[in-house]
């Protein structure tokens, strides 16, 4: 009687222990109706052009113009380029200009330029002033071919992946990596993000509702994400956890009671 009573003790602690709560695993949960919540989410206002450019990135820079020997002074292997690889920023980087340490590109028949901390927009406009002094009729295609973002820590496929569209939000970034594991602490993941100011760090909480559509919401190139795992994991607790240590105890019990 006392054995059975053990095993059943047995069996309902490793439960308890082994169970993730299932509010720690649903996102964008409305909370702002609990009398402690504080938002520390402000809404987005710009998104498109929230990006300005950094050291070493690459900036995909060509001329149009219908005069042809015109246009191959100033574009980086003109003659090789057409319509199917416009769109592919991987494919574009090879014939791009990387932005020195210093802030700037070298442009041909032109010199450097300062595009440090501009938008796209601001060096497709600060481009088009100084061109049009050395040609009449054109125009200007301004794209960034590094546009990779990095996932790393509980998530199904970790790694660096493209940014498959302009803007992506956070769950978007995370559903490229399959998700966060069930260890995955939804209420602390880190962007670490580069600027010319130094690296700054941002912490959101997947499960408040604000977050979607502020600020924080939309990630850039060169960003890394990190999330962090539970403490659960640290003790072997978790989704792998009940099975494998039930398991074990009871086979044991079940061995030393044979023995008797």
């Amino acid at each position: 009687m006392k054995f059975n009573r053990l095993i059943i003790f047995l069996l309902l602690s490793a439960m308890f222990v082994s169970c993730i709560p299932q509010k720690r695993t649903i996102y964008m949960r409305d909370v702002s109706g609990k009398k402690s919540y504080i938002n520390l989410y402000t809404k987005a206002v710009e998104v498109t052009e929230a990006y300005t450019i950094q050291p070493r990135d690459y900036i995909y820079i060509r001329v149009l113009t219908p005069d042809e020997a015109v246009a191959s002074l100033y574009n980086l292997d003109a003659g090789q380029m057409n319509m199917n690889t416009m769109g592919d920023p991987s494919s574009l980087k090879f014939q791009s200009y990387q932005v020195s340490d210093e802030g700037d590109i070298d442009f041909p028949y032109v010199g450097q330029i300062k595009v440090v901390d501009l938008t796209l927009k601001e060096v497709k406009v600060k481009m088009q002033d100084i061109l049009k002094k050395h040609i009449d009729t054109f125009t200007l295609q301004v794209q960034l071919t590094n546009t990779q973002f990095t996932i790393l820590g509980e998530v199904h496929s970790p790694g660096q992946y493209n940014m498959n569209k302009d803007q992506l939000t956070i769950f978007e970034a995370i559903s490229l990596a399959g998700d966060l594991t069930i260890y995955g602490k939804r209420k602390r993941v880190r962007i670490v993000r580069p600027t010319t100011e130094g690296t700054k760090t941002i912490n959101v909480d997947l499960t408040d509702l604000n977050l979607v559509d502020s600020q924080n919401y939309y990630i850039q190139p060169n960003d890394l994400i990190y999330v962090e795992p539970i403490k659960a994991k640290m003790f072997g607790f978790g989704e792998t956890f009940s099975l494998g240590l039930v398991t074990s105890i009871i086979s044991f019990f079940l061995l030393a009671n044979s023995l008797k």
